[in-house]
């Protein structure tokens, strides 16, 4: 006789293997909220942000990083602000190609 316990049991087992069946058929890649596979390694960069106020650099990674895009973002205090962030070269390339105001005082 089966108890409650090895029926609990092998449901898990066989959630279990479902779930390892559904990645491999997907190919393991996983997915993060654009809907865009994560397939290349992450990349962990310094982007330099624009003189302007509000910077539009500064909120696009911020947007980037509720979304769970980006990851480790340190905003260093600096005019234009200084942001290291973590994440795919895809998206880091996308913001260094944002336009920028340069401050005169930035070297």
């Amino acid at each position: 006789m089966c108890n409650a316990t090895d029926i609990m049991v092998n449901k898990l087992k066989s959630a279990g293997i479902v779930f390892l069946l559904s990645l491999s058929l997907s190919g393991g890649t996983l997915v993060y909220a654009g809907s865009l596979p994560i397939t290349e390694e992450l990349h962990d960069v310094l982007i330099i942000g624009s003189a302007e106020h509000p910077d539009p650099v500064l909120e696009r990674v911020r947007v980037l990083e509720k979304k769970g895009v980006l990851r480790n973002v340190i905003v260093m205090e600096s005019l234009p602000v200084q942001i290291r962030v973590t994440g795919p070269k895809m998206i880091i390339e996308e913001i260094q190609k944002m336009p920028r105001k340069i401050s005169p005082n930035f070297k």
